[in-house]
């Protein structure tokens, strides 16, 4: 008995040219990919006197491919104790998320401290000097969901008596870029 078998006509050259080599998905990356980054750019300047940490409004917002993955957020910008001593400024990062029903805030830093600040000592510096520094924050964040999260620097004065600003000068840039890491 003879069997004849027909297999439809395949074209190598044809199936490789349809390959998307520009693109891998997204499930196939290797742990330690960048899935997506995104950044936001600020050039205005928020003043506070408030104790208690602050909103800037300088944020930036990431919704996460995958629930297993880290995001690595990075802020530049610059900060300023408005010329008095022993008035300190605290500059921290939260994490806001919404459920549907309602936003949760979460300080990732210190409740004190936040994750660092500028400090002026009357030894140390003499008389009011306006102390202008650079400030960068780096913070990994493990993700539990897909939905879509805030990440928002906040700040604080030590004294209501005097204000401290973010960034030090008018017309200054604050970046804050957000990438998503697979794990």
């Amino acid at each position: 008995m003879t069997v004849f078998v027909n297999k439809p006509e395949v074209n190598i050259r044809e199936k490789i040219s349809e390959l998307d080599y520009a693109h891998v998905p997204y499930e196939k990356m290797p742990a330690g990919s960048v899935i997506q980054t995104v950044s936001e750019r600020y050039n205005t300047r928020i003043a506070t006197g408030s104790t208690s940490f602050v909103s800037t409004g300088f944020y930036v917002e990431i919704s996460p491919k995958f629930k297993s993955s880290k995001i690595f957020v990075s802020i530049s910008t610059s900060g300023n104790n408005n010329n008095t001593v022993g008035h300190d400024m605290f500059y921290t990062l939260f994490r806001i998320t919404n459920d549907g029903s309602s936003n949760t805030s979460l300080n990732l830093g210190s409740a004190t401290y936040g994750f660092g600040g500028l400090r002026t000592n009357l030894a140390a510096s003499g008389t009011n000097n306006r102390l202008e520094v650079p400030i960068s924050m780096n913070y990994f964040d493990d993700v539990t969901n897909t939905d879509t999260i805030k990440y928002e620097i906040w700040f604080r004065s030590e004294s209501a008596s005097s204000s401290v600003e973010m960034p030090m000068l008018v017309g200054q840039i604050t970046s804050i870029t957000a990438q998503e890491i697979k794990q």
